[in-house]
């Protein structure tokens, strides 16, 4: 698997002030963290009122610039523990200039064979490189 290099200063977008990286890491803290918040705040009847407890076994899957837009985007992969004992894989994708209007980044997260709406399309194909 052949990952793209980060992006140099001519392919920002002009109002960029992220340094590098421009996004955190898969496995940075602040990214555990609003993984599981994402999951958490999900709807009750979305994921039957599952949490997630850990997630461990964390990988990279890919990293986007300029395809298709100038904002970087990290694709991730790991292995969640759940509140009911049993252990799904998670996909997740953070994206830079994502969050509150437009400032930071922000993360979509799906649980395999957990997405009864395909919001995520099938096996969470939106959330993977």
């Amino acid at each position: 698997m052949l990952l793209a290099a980060p992006a140099s200063a001519q392919e920002r977008p002009y109002f960029s002030w992220n340094g590098e990286p421009r996004i955190p890491m898969c496995e940075d803290a602040s990214v555990q963290g609003a993984v599981a918040a994402k999951i958490a705040r999900a709807d009750v009847d979305y994921y039957g009122g599952l949490r997630i407890t850990d997630l461990h076994r964390i990988v990279e899957t890919g990293y986007r610039v300029d395809r298709p837009s100038p904002y970087a985007r990290r694709y991730c992969e790991a292995r969640a523990t759940l509140n009911d004992g049993s252990q799904r894989r998670i996909y997740y994708a953070i994206m830079e200039h994502s969050g509150f209007v437009g400032v930071s980044w922000n993360l979509r997260a799906c649980l395999a064979g957990l997405d009864p709406w395909h919001v995520y399309d099938a096996n969470c194909r939106t959330v993977r490189p």
